[in-house]
């Protein structure tokens, strides 16, 4: 069976895909800095390799023996906006650096890279649905730095899938934010658990190398954000009038996944199910 490395395996998302593609019977070596917690790995045969993603040496050790790269270390929002030349080094940078180390290595990498829909910046404007071929525009830090390792990972002749994904959302209690996304504006996010699918379809689907993939809800979650945020506020027994909207779309529209659903089958939890789900989390909580 085949080794896969995990960027960022110690993250949240990062350490439930290294556990499912080892219960799947992969090698799995989890990458991740020093400081991560990397509990849960080992007990469950993951290889743990500590190290940073922006030093070269480290980055080629971490790629002996090694298959395919599932590529999800990032700076993420909040703290790309507020350390952009952290976001820089750990986004481009090591992106690039990792690449760099594919290219040299001597066994055949496959890159399966994590970018993001805010990678078209507004759209609304515009006629749906964005597809992969929507020119890009992002108007945050996050976003101008995964265009610019996009273009890093199609340049480098190296066998990759790009999956740019919506905005991910939890069944969680969660305290109600100020929403990322305009009053009635096309939104259609992805339940997080249909992401994980999605990644790990990437891993399975040999046909998916050299596509740009958009990973979104699908045709039950595109919606006006009014409507999403007036279901989410019902679970948690808030008036849909408190609701906090943005000034100004970031991005978030509707999306064309046809190609993705069928490459990747991830589409597994339809909005009224995800709505299910939330509100049994949200009671459980409760009691």
């Amino acid at each position: 069976m085949e080794r896969i490395l995990v960027t960022g395996g110690a993250g949240s998302m990062g350490k439930e895909i290294s556990l499912l593609l080892a219960e799947k019977g992969y090698r799995v070596r989890a990458f991740d800095i020093p400081k991560a917690n990397f509990e849960g790995l080992e007990e469950n045969g993951i290889e743990v390799f500590k190290g940073d993603i922006t030093d070269v040496a480290s980055v080629m050790k971490s790629l002996a023996e090694v298959d395919t790269v599932v590529h999800l270390a990032a700076i993420l929002p909040p703290l790309s906006e507020m350390k952009p030349e952290l976001a820089q080094a750990v986004n481009v940078e090591g992106t690039g650096k990792l690449i760099s180390a594919i290219v040299a290595s001597d066994n055949p990498i496959r890159l399966i890279f994590t970018s993001t829909v805010a990678t078209y910046g507004d759209t609304t404007a515009c006629k749906p649905l964005v597809t992969a071929l929507t020119a890009q525009n992002g108007t945050s830090n996050y976003a101008t730095t995964k265009i610019s390792a996009e273009a890093l990972v199609r340049d480098a002749g190296i066998d990759y899938t790009i999956l740019r994904v919506s905005g991910v959302v939890l069944a969680a209690l969660l305290d109600p934010p100020e929403w990322p996304f305009v009053e009635n504006q096309r939104i259609e996010l992805v339940f997080r658990d249909d992401v994980v699918d999605a990644i790990l379809g990437a891993v399975e689907a040999k046909e998916s190398v050299g596509k740009t993939l958009i990973v979104a809800g699908g045709k039950s979650w595109q919606m006006m954000s009014n409507d999403f945020v007036r279901e989410f506020f019902k679970v948690l027994d808030i008036p849909f009038e408190d609701a906090e909207y943005a000034e100004v779309s970031h991005y978030s529209d509707w999306y064309d996944t046809e190609e993705a659903e069928v490459l990747l089958h991830y589409q597994n939890t339809p909005f009224p199910e995800f709505v299910k789900k939330f509100q049994a989390a949200v009671d459980e909580v409760l009691g």
